[in-house]
């Protein structure tokens, strides 16, 4: 089993879990209980309505972007700092169990769904300093996913609690000589609400509010009262692109769309034209390592069937790992609906600075004027350290060829040729539009300063595409 963390899988489904909350204030941990915890989003002490969606917006960061605990103190004190809100506790364990208790209910209910699929489900203890005697007892544990065990034990089941559960299928069952066990009956004990004087029956082991599985059928039963009474819906931001595929940490969905955010108010049209283009013509992405993408070796292997179910494939199909894959830093055809981007292990899309790849654009086309004419758009950015950059126009280009396609593959013609702002738009015509839809992108009114007739030839592919209902062949 890969142990990649790919943009979709299995981060989406914790994402989904935690944006379908709503925002509960309240005075006290206890006030939002158990599978309540599902649907609404608490700090305890948190009454106003702004205080919480700023906490709220924190955490939906960390969970769809990787960030780190250090991260998530900085903004917790910027937060506190902002609001003049006074917390119980000190200011590093607040932050603490505030982000290790949504990030990790978020990513073991996006694990159980994720599970469905497997037959058997293996209990496994996390790292912990000072282990609960149960939950180190209950490690390697097997029983079948619908056992109602799961329904009151799968993690996390106590503030700190680091225990995860993994997929048995019924064939690795048999090659290691696994049999299901019996559900352990290890008693049950009684916790008092001190403020309310309600006593609860909860089983031993498990911490008073999570005797519940996070993301489980529980989480669709009616709402407590107080969620009724007092929930706030969050609005997750709307997307530009549908979904990627990737397998570095710091390539997500959400890490790609957060990207356009940042963009500056001259890109406001390019945006929407690519928003359009990707809702009428979805097209997918993957962005893998290097190592991933060749024929035969193990890494590849591995990420076949993921690979194959984003694509919609059967897992035997590996077109996208084809012979120039190790050279070339993209590539796509007219026949697929994906493109394939290679990417670094330390690939930060968070990087990315959409400003600083306009202005670098815009010397490019100065440079051209004055005779200097580079290899490629991509290649600027990269040899001058912006690598994360140019793997965005990477996928800008890949995007360009599939427009292209889409628009009916539209000829350059001879003035065109000669006219072309990187020594790569000059190889063939489809890199020609690729390369200059690049430089649409970010510089436009530059660029038809250049050539009027440049870009309007442009945009006349993309309103062809965006019209367009099949790939069309050669047209003059």
């Amino acid at each position: 089993m890969s142990s990649a963390q790919y943009g979709s899988l299995p981060f989406e489904e914790a994402i989904a879990y935690f944006r379908r909350k709503l925002n509960i204030p309240t005075e006290r941990w206890a006030d939002l209980w158990a599978q309540a915890h599902d649907r609404g989003f608490m700090v305890a002490g948190a009454m106003k309505n702004d205080l919480l969606n700023d906490f709220r917006s924190a955490v939906d960061e960390a969970i769809a972007n990787g960030r780190s605990i250090s991260w998530f103190k900085r903004e917790f004190n910027d937060i506190v700092a902002r609001h003049g809100w006074s917390h119980t506790g000190n200011a590093d364990w607040r932050a603490r169990v505030i982000y290790n208790t949504n990030v990790r209910q978020s990513y073991n209910a996006g694990r159980y769904e994720q599970l469905q699929r497997f037959p058997y489900w293996e209990y496994r203890h996390g790292d912990s300093l000072v282990p609960r005697e149960l939950h180190l007892k209950w490690d390697s544990l097997v029983l079948h996913k619908d056992d109602p065990w799961w329904q009151t034990h799968f993690p996390t089941n106590g503030y700190g609690c680091k225990c995860k559960v993994f997929g048995r299928s019924e064939r690795e069952m048999e090659r290691r000589g696994l049999t299901p066990d019996s559900a352990p009956n290890d008693g049950r004990y009684e916790w008092t609400d001190k403020v309310t004087g309600e006593v609860f029956d909860l089983p031993r082991g498990i911490d008073p509010g999570f005797e519940y599985a996070p993301g489980s059928v529980a989480e669709r039963r009616a709402l407590q009262r107080t969620v009724t009474q007092k929930a706030q819906i969050f609005e997750a931001p709307p997307r530009v692109v549908p979904d990627i595929f990737s397998t570095a940490t710091g390539v997500t969905n959400d890490s790609f769309n957060s990207i356009w955010s940042r963009a500056p108010d001259s890109m406001t049209g390019a945006i929407d034209t690519l928003r359009n283009f990707m809702r009428i013509h979805p097209t997918k992405t993957l962005f893998i390592k290097q190592a991933e993408i060749g024929y035969n070796n193990r890494s590849s292997i591995a990420i076949q069937d993921d690979v194959a179910n984003y694509l919609g494939l059967n897992s035997r199909d590996r077109k996208w790992t084809y012979g120039r894959a190790t050279r070339a830093a993209g590539y796509t055809a007219s026949s697929w609906d994906f493109t394939v981007i290679k990417v670094k292990a330390n690939t930060r899309f968070s990087n990315i600075d959409l400003t600083r790849i306009q202005d670098e654009l815009k010397a490019l086309l100065n440079d051209r004027v004055d005779g200097n004419v580079e290899w490629s758009v991509s290649l600027r950015l990269r040899q001058k350290g912006y690598n994360d950059d140019g793997i965005l126009t990477t996928w800008l280009h890949e995007l360009g060829h599939q427009i292209h396609f889409w628009g009916g593959q539209s000829n350059w013609s001879q003035s065109f040729r000669s006219a072309g702002v990187t020594r790569y738009a000059g190889a063939n015509p489809e890199e020609f539009f690729a390369e200059h839809f690049v430089m649409w992108f970010f510089a436009r009114d530059e660029l038809f300063a250049y050539s009027p007739a440049l870009v309007r030839w442009i945009e006349e592919q993309l309103q062809s595409a965006l019209s367009s209902t099949q790939k069309g062949r050669w047209k003059e």
